[in-house]
């Protein structure tokens, strides 16, 4: 067992700077409880708020980050596991900090 919060904060804490909002902003998304329940809807409402906004390379770089792990969609963190949570984290904050 892991600390599924502490990889819900890290999303959180993204989340919450890019909207620029508190916690549970944008209704209850911007929160680390529900981020633990729903990480991939958190990440892809991230990254939808870019997508019109990008060049081709860019757009297409999030849309292998979604191909990639599409299938974590509907898990909780604690179900997708910490290695993968942590790769998904780790190339979320990548794509967050080019675009």
């Amino acid at each position: 067992m892991f600390d599924t919060r502490k990889y819900a904060f890290q999303i959180e804490t993204t989340f919450r700077a890019v909207f620029k909002c508190q916690r549970y902003g944008i209704g209850v998304l911007a929160e680390s409880y529900f981020i633990e329940k729903n990480p991939f809807l958190a990440i892809t409402t991230v990254l939808g708020n870019y997508y019109n906004k990008l060049d081709n390379k860019s757009k297409e770089k999030l849309d292998e980050f979604i191909e990639a792990y599409h299938l974590e969609m509907g898990k909780s963190i604690e179900e997708i596991g910490e290695e993968k949570i942590k790769k998904i984290i780790q190339d979320f904050n990548d794509i967050v900090r080019t675009v």
